[in-house]
């Protein structure tokens, strides 16, 4: 496994140099408080002379007024963000700095105990394997067997020692970036701007990157529209911006320089349904109207012929264009991907099982929908599948995994959203409601192993990707209820996302959760209390592992069991009948067996036998579980059942 460094520490920025700054800020706003009263002072003495007296310019002498108080203002700004830069600079930042030393000392120790145990173990494991032999002394033997065990267990140890360090890592590098937000977020009132030159050589003011508000997007233009952004805001529209302008490119720019720029730049078809989702359908429409379509919906000419022909997935993962659309574009890269002669065996493998996923026709001929697909940077490929129509559904369901879960899954996975579609279309036709639905398997992020499921960089990334997913099926069909269902560390991404986005979820499904963070807590909550959202949540007993997830003392960043947020719905999973499922008597549901989402085969434990050597060994046989997802489980119906119910008692949309 690989070993922590001290390179794997955020730097840190010195606590003097955010003191010093705010020393500095101080004599600024000092500075400019004097000299602007020396200045009003002076300008006065037009008002107490007869000398500057002019009819109708009596409000001369008061036209410093407003840029007094301006100054004013500025300079009280000033004096907030010293003390921000103070009260980090005396106390939590040094705290902090100190942590780093700390860990930094650490790292050497931990490594190196670590690497001597490896190394002992190895020694010992070889020492082991040669007193094998027959005419080994059976001491000797027994001897190099108690070496062998005492070298695994130091080890083991070494090897908790480094996951510690890890987790001690992990969480520090995340009060860092909590410590810097916070001090951000106390920095609203400063305001900063980008100095260009004209053509002339003179100076020009241009858009802004600022924390705050601007009067004006072009200073001297009074009727230009107020612009207030955040940094963020800023960056995502102007990335926004500069992905619109190269798809724009794309799809006019000469083949060579076309291909030569994408191999260059391979993330960027996966960076594209980071667009703004309105934007993305205005970009597609304009697109679309210098462009020739044949008649099964695909492009022959114009910019979308040039990009399916060279660059579909840069169309095919735009959030907020059609969806039909998407498949086009998204099947039409799948297809050039499958075409390479560079992959390897085990990504061919995920590749074949996605295009056999999305030729295979469902019961009423309809084929699922491509919604996403690129290659992620650690070269995995990741994609969104629709099934059922997005765009035209009265109510549409995203459904994600846990941990371990890629493509190599998809299967299950495809066959899972299948059955949930299915069975809710046939609830809605049982229960005589005349609305539809679709189900969005989501699996284009990274969940990680089990060693990074504690941490939380994997679901804020998730998150970021699930919200754009969400807003894009908002911008494509406005009217659509959106529901969200999620197991496991699914459960702490999905929930990340609804947090982030208050008002677009209208009902959330969490199985086995592996914790949410507090402040996703909080978020939730109050959502629910205000109507905006509801959320429901189950862990069966015979779950054992979804909890550890959630391990405080094990270093977890999202430690927050959903079902203790004040307002969430508990529902059942440990058997039993659902009400109204199938029938107006209900129908029974399996227990959930295991963590997995949907049925496997396990080796259980059914007792003792004898060895070989006389020694009691276990004896384990294959026993079927059933999953939280599969179709025959409790917890399954009781979504299927809270779907329905979402669609009659509130309606399509919120």
């Amino acid at each position: 496994m690989s070993t922590p460094s001290v390179d794997d520490l955020p730097q840190l920025v010195d606590p003097a140099v955010l003191t010093g700054l705010g020393d500095r800020i101080v004599s600024v706003a000092n500075a400019t408080q004097t000299s602007m009263a020396d200045v009003q002072q002076r300008w006065s003495v037009l008002g107490d002379t007869e000398v500057f007296h002019v009819t109708g310019a009596e409000a001369v002498p008061r036209m410093l007024d407003r840029p007094v108080s301006d100054a004013r203002g500025f300079s009280e700004a000033l004096v907030e963000a010293r003390n921000a830069l103070w009260d980090a600079g005396s106390s939590e930042f040094p705290s902090l700095k100190q942590r780093r030393e700390e860990l930094a000392s650490r790292i050497p120790s931990v490594v190196a105990a670590y690497d001597s145990a490896a190394e002992a173990s190895a020694l010992a494991n070889a020492t082991y394997r040669s007193t094998r032999g027959s005419d080994v002394d059976a001491s000797v033997a027994a001897d190099a067997s108690l070496a062998r065990l005492n070298a695994s267990t130091t080890l083991n140890s070494a090897e908790s020692a480094l996951d510690t360090l890890r987790s001690d890592i992990d969480r520090f590098r995340r009060d860092v970036e909590d410590a810097e937000d916070r001090l951000a977020s106390r920095l609203r009132n400063v305001s900063g701007g980008t100095e260009v030159l004209g053509a002339g050589g003179e100076p020009v003011r241009v858009a802004q990157l600022f924390w705050g508000f601007s009067e004006s997007a072009y200073p001297g233009a009074p009727s230009a529209a107020s612009v207030s952004r955040s940094l963020s805001e800023q960056l995502t529209y102007d990335l926004g911006r500069a992905a619109e302008r190269r798809i724009d490119w794309l799809s006019t720019a000469d083949t060579h320089d076309v291909q030569r720029w994408l191999d260059a730049h391979p993330d960027f078809v996966q960076s594209v349904a980071f667009v703004e989702p309105g934007r993305a359908g205005d970009l597609f429409t304009d697109l679309a109207a210098a462009s020739a379509a044949a008649p099964n919906g695909e492009w022959n000419g114009g910019p979308l012929g040039q990009l399916l022909a060279l660059a579909p997935l840069v169309v095919g993962n735009l959030n907020g264009i059609p969806a039909a659309q998407r498949g086009i574009f998204n099947r039409a890269g799948l297809a050039d991907v499958l075409a390479r002669d560079d992959l390897d065996d085990e990504t061919r493998s995920k590749l074949d099982r996605l295009r056999s996923v999305v030729e295979k026709r469902s019961d009423d001929g309809s084929l699922p929908t491509l919604l996403s697909f690129f290659i992620d940077t650690e070269g995995s490929p990741r994609a969104n599948i629709a099934f059922g129509d997005v765009e035209t559904a009265d109510q549409v369901t995203t459904l994600t995994h846990g941990i371990r879960t890629d493509l190599g899954s998809l299967q299950e996975w495809a066959r899972g959203g299948a059955d949930l579609q299915s069975a809710l279309s046939s609830e809605l036709e049982r229960t005589s409601q005349s609305s539809t639905t679709a189900v969005v398997l989501v699996m284009d992020w990274d969940s990680g192993g089990a060693l990074s499921v504690g941490g939380i960089d994997r679901p804020d990334a998730g998150a970021a990707r699930l919200s754009q997913t969400l807003r894009g099926l908002h911008v494509a069909n406005p009217g659509a209820q959106l529901n969200t269902g999620a197991h496991s560390l699914g459960t702490t991404m999905t929930g990340q996302a609804v947090a982030d986005n208050p008002g677009l979820v209208s009902h959330v499904w969490f199985f086995g959760s592996a914790g949410i963070t507090a402040q996703t807590g909080h978020e939730l909550a109050e959502q629910i209390r205000s109507g905006e959202t509801t959320v429901s949540a189950t862990h069966a007993d015979d779950d054992s592992i979804a909890a550890w997830g959630r391990k405080d003392w094990l270093g977890s960043l999202h430690a927050e069991d959903p079902r203790d947020v004040p307002g969430v719905q508990a529902f059942g999973s440990n058997g039993g009948v659902v009400a109204d499922y199938g029938s107006l008597r209900g129908e029974y549901g399996e227990s959930t067996d295991s963590h997995d989402a949907h049925n496997s085969t396990k080796d259980e434990f059914v007792g003792w036998g004898v060895g070989w050597d006389g020694s009691p060994i276990p004896l384990y046989e294959p026993t079927p579980q059933t999953g939280y997802l599969d179709p025959s489980a409790e917890s399954f119906k009781h979504f299927v059942v809270g779907l329905r119910e979402a669609l009659d008692t509130t309606g399509a949309s919120r």
